[in-house]
């Protein structure tokens, strides 16, 4: 075993990576992320939430300096990443952000052949192609 200038031993690693200890179930890593936030809220006072608005006022109004070739000089330009940013952060606080729906299917070309019958025999589906295949008035 080696030893390092004070003659202790080094300890050798071993080589494989050390593996997390199992995944989380969701619930378990949002009520993480919840206590988490939690306690990041309970820092936060009402000079931290009106600082906080306070910069993102100042990020809706951002410039930035570009050299002019012609004039020879700086000129100041909006800088639009930025106002970009903090509009849309705003947007987001005010309104809340949108609803992303996602969808995945997995199977053999069987199950799919299947499927589609068993939707064109719903009651659903024939409503649905009934509406769509009215004219349309005016």
């Amino acid at each position: 075993m080696e030893e390092n200038q004070s003659g202790k031993p080094i300890k050798k690693r071993s080589k494989k990576p050390r593996a997390r200890k199992g995944k989380l179930s969701v619930s378990t890593a949002l009520t993480k992320i919840y206590k988490k936030a939690a306690q990041i809220a309970d820092l936060m006072t009402n000079e931290d939430v009106e600082e906080d608005l306070r910069v993102l006022r100042q990020a809706k109004n951002a410039t930035h300096h570009v050299y002019d070739t012609k004039l020879k000089t700086l000129v100041k330009v909006p800088d639009h990443k930025t106002r970009l940013a903090a509009t849309t952060l705003s947007r987001a606080y005010h309104e809340g952000k949108p609803i992303e729906r996602s969808m995945s299917a997995a199977g053999t070309f069987e199950d799919l052949v299947e499927l589609q019958k068993r939707v064109e025999q719903s009651q659903a589906f024939k409503q649905l192609t009934e509406s769509s295949q009215k004219p349309v008035e005016g």
